[in-house]
């Protein structure tokens, strides 16, 4: 009778245990689906919400004050983009007026260093009107574009400059058409961006490297590089090289990595010996 008993036990235990595996699994699976939904939420994605028809009555309370949680971030990050852009916008008007002013003036002394001085602090209104569009997700229209076309259409757009500085650029050898679903003027400033940073960086008498698939689009100098321990700086917002030859404020690539992570790319730097590749990947080719 004890071992009967025993074996009983033994059996409603395994049973037990089997039942109680199975019901919590059943009843945290919504849980784990709330939590990873909150996991993919980014500042690229504040207007999501999680969902509260799937979740366990006792936890709904958490998960709506969550949610509210995330509409007071949504609502304080438009603030900051629009604040941005609308004190870039109206930074236009009256340093258009203050060139123009200067232009007009008679008095010479001075005056090339004035416009000078306007034509840099119009570049950075400019650059931080953009960096606020590259932040706004919302607001791309994806469509079919020809990188290699793009490509030809920004470098013909930097080649005055690049002809001043001495530098020639290296396009794609083939004109085939290369393909990618994009915002095309983003992905044209993008290019443009990357581009003027090369033509800044790398010596005159040498070349700016471009290469084009349906995967990736790689740009190429051939200056003094960036040390390795700096590399993940070059993408933060206002970071100079030591090297550049122009009076920016740093925001080019900041605005490149905008961009990419507005249409789900990866923007990665490596040293090439001499010189900088800075690499634009798709994840979804």
């Amino acid at each position: 009778m004890g071992k009967g008993i025993l074996l009983f036990s033994l059996v409603l235990l395994v049973i037990f245990g089997a039942c109680a595996f199975v019901t919590l699994k059943y009843t945290l699976k919504p849980l784990q689906r709330i939590s990873d939904a909150a996991a993919e939420i980014s500042p690229r994605s504040l207007d999501a919400r999680l969902n509260t028809s799937t979740v366990p009555t006792e936890i709904a309370p958490l998960v709506e004050s969550f949610n509210r949680v995330l509409d007071r971030l949504e609502q304080g990050y438009r603030t900051q983009r629009e604040f941005l852009a609308t004190a870039a916008h109206e930074l236009k008007t009256p340093l258009a007026l203050i060139r123009a002013q200067i232009e007009l003036s008679t008095d010479n002394a001075g005056r090339a260093e004035l416009l000078q001085d306007v034509a840099h602090m119009s570049r950075q209104v400019q650059q931080l009107l953009h960096l606020a569009e590259a932040s706004e997700v919302q607001s791309r229209q994806l469509a079919r574009v020809d990188l290699t076309a793009l490509v030809e259409e920004a470098a013909t757009y930097l080649e005055r400059m690049a002809q001043a500085l001495g530098v020639r650029f290296e396009l794609p050898r083939t004109s085939a058409p290369v393909h990618w679903m994009a915002d095309r003027c983003a992905l044209f400033t993008l290019v443009k961006n990357l581009l003027e940073n090369a033509v800044q960086h790398t010596p005159p008498g040498t070349l700016v490297s471009v290469e084009v698939s349906p995967r990736s689009l790689s740009v190429r100098d051939w200056g003094p590089g960036v040390p390795q321990d700096q590399l993940q700086m070059i993408f933060a917002r206002f970071w100079r090289g030591a090297h550049r030859r122009d009076l920016g404020a740093g925001l080019g690539l900041a605005i490149c990595q905008e961009i990419a992570l507005a249409h789900g790319w990866t923007l990665a730097a490596s040293r090439a010996d001499p010189g900088l590749r800075i690499v634009l990947s798709r994840l979804d080719a």
